[in-house]
């Protein structure tokens, strides 16, 4: 509902935004590859096999897409697009992604317990609910994000 709340200004003031940098393309690349990589190591888990390598790349590729949100940000500020000055659009960039960004800290720390919970052989194919939970919360941020580079680039 938040999301939808801020994007909803968007709409009503008929904002439009900057061009957006290629870094966000390339997070964009990553969340989605985590994504995949999590449901992989779900559907293992099923099998009783191990999870953790594919955990970890979902980490990684996590770490990767905020490497990548900074870098857009950098991108941004070079191009002169700032949080505090300029139109709202130009603010409006910066809470959209850093909201995002925040939402993704939390599920960073949730694939870090995930993680270090499959290593030590917690999850099983008769247990494995918290796995289940933290790869729906992490499709839930791909989606969202898509949702969001989207509507950020042809807004």
């Amino acid at each position: 509902m938040f999301f939808a709340g801020l994007t909803s200004v968007i709409f009503v003031d008929k904002m439009t935004f900057p061009s957006t940098p290629d870094w966000f393309i390339y997070s964009t690349i990553a969340i989605v590859i985590s994504s995949v990589t999590l449901e992989i190591a779900k559907k293992e888990t099923v099998l009783d096999k191990p999870a953790f390598n594919l955990i970890l790349i979902s980490f990684i590729l996590g770490i990767f897409f905020t490497f990548c949100q900074f870098k857009g940000w950098t991108a941004l500020v070079d191009n002169n697009i700032f949080f505090t000055r300029g139109g709202k659009e130009q603010s409006m960039i910066y809470v959209l992604t850093g909201a995002h960004l925040a939402h993704l800290f939390a599920g960073l720390i949730v694939l870090v317990v995930t993680a270090i919970k499959s290593k030590y052989g917690r999850y099983s194919s008769k247990d494995y609910i918290g796995l289940k939970l933290a790869t729906t919360y992490w499709h839930f941020l791909t989606i969202l994000w898509i949702y969001l580079y989207l509507f950020i680039s042809f807004a």
